[in-house]
């Protein structure tokens, strides 16, 4: 039993799937029937016109939110996170793609998780969030956030790669080396990988 109390959810729904419009609609009524405050994601605002709901970017959300609601595949459920991790807002995910490795609870099983999750009646599980940077010659190239993991490949062709791995500044393991670095850090851990390209 978590002692979070919601009162302020937001709605994030698959951009441009119109298929989430009756999953927002209906958690949205629900949600409103439980005199819960809610914001609707300015990009699923367009799938669900004239609904009268807040409208919020995702900053607002991650401002004003206790939890975010996530409507869509585990690729939404990405998105999401990597636009929320500075706030540290808990998302439940709704899984209305195909495997839901992240986004766990169906749409046949609302309301009722729904309101086990507003009543408290949940676990909480803490995801590990990387930052990743591409280095070529001392120079950032790329760079993003991930949950969970990052993989990495060369280009067009996804290939196994070879490494060197650091963790926490400590070697970890040796491979051959490029002129390529990947690094990826969680709070005050990082890893770093030098890929052979």
């Amino acid at each position: 039993m978590s002692t979070l109390a919601f009162h302020t959810i937001g709605l994030i729904g698959k951009f441009g799937d119109p298929n989430v419009a009756d999953t927002l609609n209906q958690i949205a009524l629900h949600l409103h029937q439980r005199q819960l405050r809610v914001l609707l994601d300015e990009s699923s605002a367009r799938l669900i016109p004239d609904n009268g709901l807040e409208i919020a970017s995702r900053a607002a959300i991650g401002e004003q939110c206790d939890l975010a609601i996530v409507m869509g595949g585990d690729g939404t459920l990405l998105n999401a996170a990597r636009s929320l991790v500075d706030y540290e807002v808990p998302i439940l995910g709704i899984n209305l793609g195909r495997l839901g490795f992240l986004a766990d609870v169906s749409p046949g099983e609302l309301p009722h998780r729904l309101d086990e999750v507003l009543n408290g009646e949940f676990r909480e599980a803490r995801r590990s969030m990387l930052h990743a940077q591409v280095l070529h010659d001392g120079q950032v190239t790329g760079e993003a956030d991930a949950l969970n993991d990052v993989v990495v490949h060369k280009r067009e062709v996804a290939r196994m790669i070879e490494v060197d791995t650091f963790v926490d500044g400590r070697f970890l393991n040796a491979y051959p080396v490029s002129y390529t670095h990947l690094r990826a850090h969680e709070t005050d851990s990082y890893l770093v990988c030098r890929l052979l390209l």
